[in-house]
């Protein structure tokens, strides 16, 4: 099934509406957080959302606003569609003055097979707002991978050989305007978005007010 159609049927599949909550109680919320919150502010990608033949771009949200980063492949089955899936819903369920301030950038854990210009397009299935996203190189992506906390594991292959696993966490990175991680979300295959939405809502309002 072509990776578009896919990533509709999943949207599809977790669509609603309702209200989030913004004064949800953190220990309600979906996810976790690290303290001190880890600062990824330096690290480096190529945003292909804007100018496709790419511009440089530091994971840190507009003033008063959350992004939303996320580390996947375009030939993901599953866990990659499911997740963003699950964000744009709970997006859509987010009051409309809070849901413009939430931006999603992907970057892409398989280089070798995943173009700028491809990432960007995959995400404009599921939301707006989007950053897609590419390391300038392999050991920039490494370090950026250290950054954030994220795994992956590329199978071994012969050059040119399309034909190969990737293995890779999927957790979700809620960055703040400073560059900042202060909220995380692990993939769950079946949370209620409305959960999500109800989270992101109160990291929003309890980091601006």
């Amino acid at each position: 099934m072509p990776l578009r159609a896919i990533a509709l049927a999943v949207l599809v599949a977790l669509a609603g509406v309702s209200c989030s909550d913004s004064t949800m109680d953190p220990e309600d919320r979906a996810g976790y957080n690290r303290t001190p919150p880890p600062d990824v502010s330096g690290t480096e990608f190529v945003d292909y959302s804007g100018d496709p033949s790419g511009e440089t771009f530091a994971p840190i949200a507009a003033d008063s606003e959350l992004l939303l980063m996320y580390f996947g492949y375009l030939s993901c089955p599953d866990v990659c569609p499911t997740t963003l899936a699950e964000l744009s819903s709970a997006v859509k369920l987010m009051p409309e003055a809070d849901a413009e301030r939430i931006s999603v950038g992907m970057v892409s854990v398989d280089p070798e097979r995943d173009e700028g210009t491809a990432i960007s397009t995959y995400l404009d299935v599921f939301v707006d707002k989007n950053h897609g996203l590419l390391a300038p190189n392999a050991a920039s992506l490494d370090a950026s991978a250290e950054v954030f906390g994220v795994l992956y594991e590329v199978e071994e292959h012969q050059p040119g050989d399309t034909a190969y696993d990737v293995g890779h966490s999927a957790t979700v990175y809620v960055v703040d305007d400073q560059g900042l991680i202060i909220w995380e979300l692990g993939f769950s295959a079946d949370r209620d978005p409305q959960l999500t939405a109800d989270t992101l809502e109160s990291v929003l309002h309890e980091r601006y007010g």
